[in-house]
C-alpha cells in the first residue's frame, strides 16, 4: 500500500511478558483492507484446531478499521476477534468478531500506528496493558480486579489522565461468564457471545491507550470531494434531527414493529417505553468519533426508586424489548437493570431472555426449586436483581446460567428451541424475531454468519416496507454486478419478490467491508452509504486504487477466511439452520404473527427456508450439501486452505 501512515501489529504475550511489533505489510503483503479483514486472516493462521476458548493459546485480536482516524462519517469501529466461549451444539465454539465504536480508544490506537493488537498467553495475576504515546507496558491490576467497568475506567483515567481511551471488563468477565462483554470508552461494547470472558481468562482487566497523532491522507482534495457528497446525503436524511434528539431511540418507529415480543399491545408498549417515555431519562446524546448521527446516550433517572442514577451506552432497544419480555412496566427499573449489566460487563440481551425463559418455566412448574438450587424464580423484579447478581458472581443457580443456553438445557433437560421469542442458533439467542420483523437478509445473517449475530449486516430492508426500486438501487451502489442483481431480484416461490439467500451473501460481504474499513453500518441501514464513495475515500486515504466491486471481493475473501476457521472447528450446514420457533405462530394481543417474506405475501415453510439456504450457498460458490467453501471457489479468491 502507498499509505503515508504506519500499519503496525503489536504482539503481547501475557505469559512471558513479551512485547514485540511487526508491520502489516511484512506479515500480509498485498492485503488491502485492515480491520476485521486482517483479523480473520490472523486468527485463521494463529489458532490451532480445537483450542479451548479459555486457553492461553486463544488469541484476542483487536483491529482498527482502515478509515478510523479520518473524518469519514461513522469511521470509528474496532473489531475484537477470537474464539468465543459460547457453547454451540456438541460443545463447539465459533470464531468471529465483536464490533465496537468508541470516542477515544479506537482513534488513539490508530494514531499510534497500531492497526492490530494480538494478545496471547495468560497472566498469573490481574494486569492491564497501557499503550501511552508509544510506550507499551504490562501493569499490575490487583487493585482493579473486582471493580466494575465504570470505576475501572475512572481509576485508570485518574492514573493516566482524562485524555486516555479505555477498554475494560467487569466482574462478569473476571468470573468467565460465557456471555460477558468488554466496554469501550464507557459508552460502547465489544458485546455478545463472551469476548469479555476471554479477557478474564487471561487475567486481563483493561487496555488503556493515549496518542494524538493525525492520520495523514495521500490525496486531500479527492478526499474532501467525496466527504462533501457523504455530508450532503446525511444532511438530507429526514430522520436526522430525531436521532440527534433521541439517539438510538430515534429508530422507535421501526423497533416497535421489528423487535416486538408479542406480550403487550403495541399501544401499551408505546405508552410504557415509547418516545415520550424515553425523553424522561434522556440527558445527552453521545457520538462515536467522526459520527454525524450519534446513537449512544447518557441517561439519568430523574425520579422514583433509582432517582439520580446515571448511565452511559445505548439502553433503548435493550430496555424496551426486555421490559416487555419480563413484564416490567416501569421503564426506570429496566434501565436500572441495563446500568447494572453494563457495569458488570454482562450481555443484557442474553441475560434477560434466559431469565424470561426460566422464570416462566418455574411459574409453570416445569422446573422447581430442586432444579434451581433453592433459588425462587418467581416472576418479579427483586428476583431479576438477585439473578443478575448471581450470574455475574457465578453464585448459586446463577453459576449454571453463566454457562449459557446449552449448559442450562442439558442440566435441566429442557430445550432452548422451545423458548418463545426470537430464536436460538449455535447457542446464541437472537435480537430480532422474524415473525415480527419478517424475513429479510439481516434475519438470515443470524444463522448463516459463523458468529450468530447481524454484526453490521444492515441494509435498507432492515426498515419496514421499502419499495423494490430503492432496494435495487442500494445493491447497485454496493458494486454488485448486474447479472447478480438480476438473479437476486427474480421472484421466487420460496422468498418472494427478491431472493433473500442470494441477497444475504452480498450483504455479508458488504458487512465485512464495513468492519474492515471501520465504518458504522447505521449509514447503510438508512440509505446514506455508497460503496462507490467508500472506495474513493479509501483510495484517497491510502493511495491504493480500488473500486466498489473490488471492495466487495475483498469483503468476500475476508468473510471466507472467517468461514474456513469455523469449518475447521466442525461447523457445517447442519449448524446454519433456521430457528424452529420461526415456523410457529406468535400469538400476540394484536393477533397472529407469522414468518412471512419481506412484503408479507406468503407464510414461509421449512422447505422454503431450505431452498433459500441452497440459494445462499450457491451464490457463494460453496458446496450446497455441506455449506463448506469449495476448492474451486477458494482458488478463484486466491485463498490457500
Amino acid at each position: 500500500m502507498n499509505s503515508l501512515f504506519k500499519r503496525n501489529v503489536l504482539f503481547i504475550d501475557l505469559t512471558n511478558r513479551e512485547i514485540r511489533e511487526d508491520s502489516v505489510e511484512n506479515l500480509y503483503r498485498g492485503v488491502q483492507l485492515g480491520g476485521a479483514c486482517i483479523g480473520w486472516r490472523m486468527i485463521y493462521d494463529l489458532l490451532d484446531i480445537g483450542t479451548d476458548a479459555f486457553s492461553p493459546k486463544n488469541p484476542i485480536i483487536i483491529s482498527v478499521g482502515s478509515l478510523v482516524g479520518t473524518s469519514v462519517p461513522g469511521a470509528a469501529k474496532i473489531a475484537g476477534t477470537s474464539k468465543f466461549p459460547t457453547l454451540a451444539e456438541q460443545h463447539k465454539n465459533f470464531i468471529g468478531s465483536s464490533i465496537s465504536g468508541g470516542r477515544d480508544f479506537n482513534l488513539m490506537l490508530k494514531s499510534l500506528g497500531y492497526e492490530h493488537l494480538i494478545i496471547t498467553g495468560k497472566s498469573d495475576r490481574p494486569v492491564y496493558i497501557s499503550i501511552l504515546d508509544g510506550e507499551v507496558e504490562i501493569n499490575e491490576a490487583e487493585d482493579l480486579w473486582g471493580k466494575d467497568t465504570e470505576i475501572t475506567s475512572i481509576l485508570l483515567k485518574r492514573r493516566h489522565g482524562n485524555e486516555i481511551g479505555c477498554l475494560s471488563i467487569g466482574e462478569a468477565g473476571e468470573n468467565l461468564v460465557r456471555y460477558a462483554i468488554a466496554i469501550v470508552d464507557m459508552t460502547n461494547s465489544l458485546g455478545r457471545n463472551g469476548l469479555g470472558a476471554v479477557f478474564g481468562s487471561k487475567k486481563l482487566k483493561a487496555i488503556v491507550v493515549k496518542g494524538n497523532k493525525n492520520v495523514p491522507l495521500v490525496d486531500q482534495d479527492r478526499f474532501d470531494k467525496y466527504i462533501h457528497n457523504v455530508e450532503k446525503k446525511i444532511s438530507e436524511w429526514d430522520n436526522l434531527q430525531t436521532w440527534r434528539k433521541l439517539g438510538m431511540g430515534g429508530g422507535w418507529s421501526t423497533f416497535r414493529i421489528t423487535q416486538y415480543p408479542g406480550k403487550w399491545t403495541r399501544e401499551k408498549w408505546d405508552k410504557l417505553y415509547g418516545t415520550e417515555t424515553r425523553l424522561q431519562t434522556m440527558d445527552k446524546i453521545i457520538g462515536c468519533s467522526a459520527c454525524r448521527i450519534a446513537c449512544r446516550t447518557k441517561w439519568k433517572i430523574r425520579d422514583g426508586e433509582y432517582a439520580g442514577e446515571v448511565g452511559l451506552g445505548s439502553p433503548y432497544g435493550k430496555s424496551a424489548t426486555s421490559g416487555q419480555l419480563l413484564d416490567i412496566e416501569d421503564h426506570r427499573k429496566t434501565i436500572h437493570l441495563v446500568t447494572l449489566a453494563n457495569k458488570a460487563g454482562l450481555d443484557f440481551y442474553t441475560f434477560t431472555r434466559m431469565t424470561d425463559w426460566l422464570t416462566v418455566l418455574f411459574q409453570e412448574g416445569v422446573i422447581t426449586k430442586e432444579d434451581t438450587l433453592g433459588q425462587d424464580l418467581s416472576r418479579n423484579y427483586d428476583n431479576y436483581l438477585k439473578l443478575l447478581d448471581q450470574v455475574v458472581k457465578r453464585e448459586g443457580f446463577g453459576s449454571l446460567m453463566a454457562d449459557g443456553w446449552l449448559a442450562v438445557s442439558e442440566k435441566l433437560n429442557i430445550s432452548p428451541n422451545d423458548y418463545w421469542y426470537a430464536g436460538i442458533c449455535k447457542g446464541v439467542d437472537f435480537i430480532y424475531d422474524a415473525r415480527a420483523a419478517k424475513f429479510h437478509p439481516l434475519m438470515m445473517a443470524f444463522f448463516t454468519n459463523p458468529r450468530p449475530h447481524h454484526g453490521g449486516c444492515h441494509s435498507m430492508t432492515m426498515r419496514v416496507g421499502r419499495n423494490i426500486e430503492e432496494i435495487i438501487g442500494e445493491m447497485k451502489i454496493w458494486g454488485v454486478p448486474e447479472k447478480n442483481i438480476d438473479r437476486i431480484f427474480t421472484r421466487t416461490s420460496h422468498s418472494g419478490q427478491f431472493n433473500v439467500g442470494r441477497y444475504t451473501k452480498w450483504m455479508e460481504d458488504a458487512m465485512a467491508v464495513r468492519n474492515s474499513l471501520g465504518v458504522c453500518s447505521m449509514y447503510s441501514a438508512f440509505g446514506m452509504e455508497n460503496m462507490e464513495w467508500l472506495a474513493e475515500l479509501f483510495s484517497a486515504v491510502t493511495g491504493n486504487e480500488i473500486s466498489a466491486y473490488e471492495l466487495m471481493i475483498e469483503g468476500e475473501k475476508a468473510f471466507t477466511y472467517k468461514k474456513l476457521a469455523n469449518v475447521r472447528e466442525g461447523f457445517t450446514r447442519k449448524d446454519d439452520r433456521v430457528p424452529e420457533l420461526w415456523l410457529r405462530p406468535m400469538n400476540s394481543p394484536e393477533g397472529k404473527e407469522e414468518t412471512t417474506d419481506y412484503y408479507r405475501e406468503k407464510v414461509l415453510t421449512k422447505d422454503d427456508f431450505k431452498k433459500t439456504l441452497d440459494d445462499y450457498y450457491d451464490e457463494r460458490g460453496w458446496d450446497i450439501r455441506t455449506g463448506i467453501p469449495t476448492i474451486e471457489k477458494l482458488e478463484k479468491l486466491g485463498i490457500k486452505k
